[in-house]
């Protein structure tokens, strides 16, 4: 089979960024893991647990106004470490 060759897509996308994409955004819209490393074909809903559940600003915001807790993973540092850089961020320099 020949591959299609589409012109307009970077070189940079690939099929598994694609289902990547997918996939977060359905865990995002609020599709249980589960149904998704079902429909993924994932024989373990731990690897779709670690490579899709993320959760997005807006997710962060509703758990923090509900007086939640967030817990982020080591290594997935939203902001950066600079407290001049977050101050420009902010608008306060």
């Amino acid at each position: 089979m020949v591959p299609v060759r589409h012109p307009d897509l970077p070189d940079t996308v690939y099929p598994h960024m694609l289902c990547r994409t997918h996939a977060t955004g359905l865990y995002r819209d609020g599709v249980a893991v589960e149904a998704i490393a079902s429909a993924l074909g994932h024989a373990s809903i731990q690897t779709a647990k670690e490579h899709y559940a993320f959760p997005f600003l807006a997710q962060k915001q509703e758990v923090v106004r509900a007086g939640g807790v967030i817990i982020t993973e080591p290594g997935n540092q939203e902001w950066p470490d600079d407290e001049d850089e977050i101050a420009r961020i902010c608008g306060l320099r």
